[in-house]
């Protein structure tokens, strides 16, 4: 035992020495057995102690040749294996409640049946495989999420009436985040929406104006009241509004412009599938003026000025329908307005399709078709920095909000005797009406898209300069962040969004300013303030005011006067 001795130098004289404490000694000997092991959290002193227990117990011959197993068995006992994972690991309450909505889309039964494949085109939704050029492009989501939105997707064309369905992109919001999916509807569900919509509008027209009869009448029965009151004293009528705002230019279809495609969302993967409504014109028009952040509720508020007219799903569908208007885009040759040669049936009602379906204004083409005799532009054009390789295949949305426009004044139509009428009489000044609003037509080349403030729209890149033949050309949006489009050698490309949903500004985003306020009445003497006259000044003014006498009573009254006082002198 190894002993603190008392290194001071004593005196030669004292013939005792300075014993130890064995009291102390076994105390701190004990401590030191007792301090626990870093690894394992076990010390010398327990386990001393049970392996004297385990050998009294048994008391084996030949105890000290087997102390070491018997060290050994009591180590054993203590250890526990990290064998089963199902029981001690903590599985974070996010991840849980994501595994109990994707758990029941692993149950339904995939074997579709001839009938269930007719219920919507998924040709364009081989999610692993976006997902591989997704992560050779540097975008995208993860695999698990790619996965997860094929089985949502096969369950929601199941319940929906929608003929082909893709993965539009991702909305990020402070809350909440928004998957979005793209689908057209059936022609039969487009049909049924537009009567739907057409006797809706029927309905408002017809509240409106009984309510304007009620509002005259309302008038009326107000004027002879205070008249009445007013015991025979006529008052001024009551002012009426006359401004009358501009007409509202109506919503477009079901299946046309704006309204051409359906937008499904949800907040995480798994949950129930929410349809957007259609967007109206006044909408997109008032989402060009504001910037407003997501929060990830669809039925929350938007309070900006100018006023939202909706909540955030609304704004969430404008702003889809704007980004999709300016990012949709494909290879130059992709999509075609004919195909010459045609001698199918098919490719001849395809054609006559796409020459009829027309603008009403100015015979712009509204569709395309996919061209089956598609050749990929070599990779060279497809890089090219002017951008003349690709086109958008999405109809531009007008200034008016609508990719047609829509005329607020339109002329009477006249019938062929007054036509006739008009042309032998006299030729009267013709009044120049709204000047209609042109977009660009569909397939046009990037090259042609304005730039802002000498930053070009649009930027290109490769994804590999190792192995150009096998390389993705990927196409990036500068004025919409978050929106790219890539294209394999072949006829494989596709649109995705990834962002906040804003287009991006040179400078700091300013609101509009507030308009000035109006003036009720036009400033004059009448309605302004004055001091008040004293009683010598309004004296003054009554004699001021007094009506005058014409000369000849003038003369004739002075003589009365004048004779007058001779007769008091007499």
């Amino acid at each position: 035992m190894i002993c603190d001795y008392d290194d001071e130098p004593q005196d030669d004289d004292s013939s005792s020495t300075k014993l130890p404490d064995a009291e102390k000694e076994i105390i701190a000997a004990k401590l030191f057995m007792q301090q626990c092991s870093t690894l394992t959290g076990d010390n010398l002193y327990d386990h001393l102690s049970e392996v004297l227990n385990k050998i009294l117990s048994e008391r084996p011959e030949n105890v000290i040749d087997f102390f070491e197993e018997y060290s050994r068995k009591v180590k054993e006992k203590r250890f526990k294996p990290k064998n089963d994972h199902l029981e001690d690991m903590f599985v974070p309450p996010i991840q849980y409640a994501t595994a109990c909505k994707i758990i029941p889309l692993l149950k339904e039964p995939h074997d579709l049946d001839t009938e269930e494949q007719m219920l919507a085109d998924m040709t364009r939704n081989d999610m692993l495989q976006l997902s591989y050029f997704f992560e050779q492009s540097g975008l995208g989501l993860p695999k698990s999420d790619m996965f997860a939105l094929v089985l949502s997707m096969r369950k929601l064309i199941k319940t929906e009436p929608v003929a082909s369905i893709r993965f539009w992109g991702k909305v990020l919001g402070l809350y909440k985040n928004y998957f979005v999916l793209e689908a057209d509807l059936k022609e039969e569900e487009c049909i049924r929406r537009n009567e739907l919509l057409a006797e809706l509008e029927t309905e408002q027209l017809t509240e409106t104006g009984a309510g304007g009869d009620t509002t005259a009448t309302s008038l009326e029965n107000l004027e002879n009241e205070e008249e009445g009151e007013s015991k025979g004293r006529k008052l001024p009528p009551i002012p009426k509004a006359v401004f009358k705002p501009l007409p509202e230019p109506p919503q477009e279809p079901s299946g046309v412009g704006a309204n051409k495609k359906v937008y499904y969302v949800c907040n995480e993967i798994g949950d129930e599938w929410v349809q957007l409504p259609d967007v109206t014109p006044r909408q997109i028009r008032v989402a060009r003026q504001i910037r407003k952040s997501f929060t990830g509720w669809l039925n929350q508020d938007i309070v900006t000025y100018p006023d939202f007219p909706g909540k955030e799903r609304n704004y969430l569908r404008a702003q889809i329908a704007r980004i999709s208007a300016g990012t949709q885009i494909s290879p130059l040759g992709f999509y075609t307005f004919k195909q010459g040669g045609g001698e199918g049936e098919e490719e001849e009602e395809e054609e006559e399709e796409a020459e009829g379906e027309e603008t009403e204004g100015g015979g712009m083409k509204t569709s395309c078709l996919e061209n089956r005799r598609y050749e990929s532009p070599p990779l060279g054009d497809l890089l090219d920095s002017s951008m003349s390789f690709w086109v958008h295949h999405i109809l531009y949305i007008l200034p008016q909000g609508r990719t047609s426009w829509w005329n607020p004044s339109p002329k009477p139509e006249a019938d062929e005797e007054e036509a006739v009428e008009e042309e032998e009489a006299e030729e009267k000044p013709v009044i120049p009406g709204p000047e209609p609003e042109i977009g660009p037509p569909l397939l046009t080349p990037l090259s042609e898209d304005a730039s802002l403030d000498a930053m070009p729209p649009w930027s290109v890149r490769i994804s590999s300069n190792v192995l150009p033949e096998y390389a993705l050309v990927i196409v990036r949006s500068n004025l919409w962040p978050g929106a790219y489009c890539f294209t394999t050698q072949g006829k494989i490309f596709q649109n995705v969004y990834i962002g906040f949903g804003h287009k991006h500004v040179a400078q700091n985003f300013t609101p509009l300013p507030l308009p000035f306020v109006e003036q009720d009445y036009p400033m004059g003497p009448e309605i302004m303030e004055m001091t008040d006259p004293t009683g010598a000044e309004e004296e003054q003014w009554r004699i001021d005011h007094l009506p005058k006498l014409p000369l000849d009573a003038e003369g004739e009254e002075e003589g009365e006067v004048e004779e007058e006082e001779i007769e008091e002198d007499d």
